[in-house]
């Protein structure tokens, strides 16, 4: 008797119903299994299948229980262990003893892992990888931590404030970042009265890619939209000031921006500008300020082995409306921080400066005000100055000991032509190293000596 193969290359015998069933052979697990499949060959004898199953068991049960080894590295010895991209003497000598430790142990995955980890946390401008090699001696492997500088982790952009200021209200904004490789893609919604004159209400999106080809170019576009409301005192100073352009309802600002970071210490952004805003006196118009940007940042940290730290950074901005890019306002804005740090153990002394200048004719929202709950605290804004000035100068010291904290500010902002009037203020608080605080500061004058509470989150 014959049938037709499956493959159709003619007639294949076939054996009794009594005979020995046809043998198929399949994968599992990746091993060759030579398992009778007696059903499916049509074998009638079922008490075999029973016998076959005992079998074979022990071989399942082997080949399913089997684990590849965790890592092949662990049955080699250590032969050393090595820092590269870094200097060892920027690593604590505890963590480098610890290391060394691995040398003449079989490799343990977990162990590396763990002093990665620490690594990072001491060197945060840094990345670290664990890289295995070969030995120079028979059944012996090296250990390399290899470090790469994150140049970008200096220049991130801060958390946005939360705080609730006693003459202005609560302030702030919610940003939700996702990061993809590369690419940071931000949305969030901000509510704030406390870095300009207005109150700013809606929305910010901004698209980061921190390594563009290399981690020293850096991109950034920013696209933001506000509504404002303007305080009683600033109208009321508008009416008498022609010369400072009037208040507008909306606002929206793009601006596209290339950064450069040669030094892990220094990152430079040149960029432009596009903001548009609709002017609300004497008739409803939409004006535009279309400037070319470009920004300086530094930042240096010396720490000694004594426990001593010394944090310093410095800024400088400027923003040029020009009619070259088609603004309606045409002006130049510049702006120059200063910020020192020393600090050992639970005392910390830091110095901030600030100064601007702007000549032309600028909007409001890029007058310098003073009168915050960063500047010149104490002061309520509206009554330094409603409308700004084209020229600032401000400066503040504190003293902090563990979470508790004095300071000193003193400022002045005004126009062309006017006579600087300096203010001062003193104050005190509480501030933890997660960026809450809370303090009370108070205007110096010889009259209405009314305290300035602040509280909320900066960081």
């Amino acid at each position: 008797m014959y049938v037709r193969s499956a493959c159709g290359n003619g007639g294949t015998p076939v054996m009794p119903d009594h005979g020995v069933p046809k043998i198929i052979s399949f994968k599992l697990n990746g091993l060759r299994s030579g398992l009778p499949l007696a059903i499916q060959a049509g074998m009638k004898n079922k008490t075999l299948l029973p016998l076959l199953l005992m079998l074979f068991w022990p071989t399942w049960i082997q080949a399913a229980n089997q684990k590849p080894d965790a890592n092949v590295n662990s049955r080699f010895d250590v032969e050393s262990v090595s820092l590269s991209g870094i200097s060892d003497a920027k690593v604590s000598k505890t963590l480098r003893d610890e290391m060394q430790k691995l040398v003449g142990e079989k490799y343990n995955e977990q162990a590396a892992d763990e002093l990665a980890k620490k690594l990072r946390k001491e060197l945060r401008d840094y990345s670290v990888t664990v890289k295995v090699k070969r030995g120079d001696k028979p059944d012996h492997v090296k250990v390399i931590f290899e470090t790469e500088q994150i140049r970008y982790k200096r220049f991130e952009f801060p958390v946005p404030p939360v705080v609730y200021h006693s003459k202005e209200g609560f302030s702030g904004a919610i940003e939700v970042p996702i990061t993809v490789h590369h690419s940071v893609f931000t949305f969030g919604l901000v509510d704030s009265s406390d870095e300009l004159l207005e109150r700013n209400a809606g929305f910010r999106l901004r698209y980061e890619n921190r390594k563009v080809g290399t981690d020293v170019v850096q991109l950034r576009l920013d696209f933001n939209g506000y509504h404002q409301t303007f305080n009683n005192a600033t109208q009321v100073a508008l009416a008498q000031a022609r010369d400072v352009p009037g208040i507008y309802r909306w606002r929206q600002d793009f601006s596209p921006s290339l950064s450069l970071i040669p030094h892990r210490d220094l990152k430079l952004s040149v960029g432009t500008s596009f903001q548009q805003f609709q002017l609300q006196y004497p008739v409803t118009r939409t004006k535009t300020a279309y400037a070319g940007t470009a920004d300086i940042q530094y930042r240096h940290r010396i720490q000694s082995r004594n426990g001593l730290r010394q944090d310093f950074s410095a800024g400088y901005g400027l923003r040029t409306a020009t009619r070259v890019l088609d603004s309606d306002f045409v002006y130049t804005r510049h702006f120059l921080t200063a910020e020192y740090r020393i600090s050992k153990r639970k005392n910390s002394f830091d110095a901030h400066f600030q100064g601007g200048l702007i000549t032309g004719t600028a909007p409001l929202f890029e007058r310098f005000s003073l009168g915050n709950s960063f500047t010149l605290r104490g002061w309520n804004k509206f009554d330094v100055a409603p409308l700004g000035g084209a020229r600032v100068a401000h400066g503040s010291l504190e003293y902090r000991y563990r979470p508790f904290e004095i300071f000193y500010d003193v400022g002045a902002v005004w126009d062309q032509g006017q006579t600087a009037r300096v203010r001062h203020g003193l104050g005190f608080g509480w501030a933890s190293k997660d960026g809450f605080f809370a303090s009370l500061a108070f205007p110096v004058r010889l009259h209405d000596v009314t305290p300035v509470f602040m509280l909320g989150f900066r960081y």
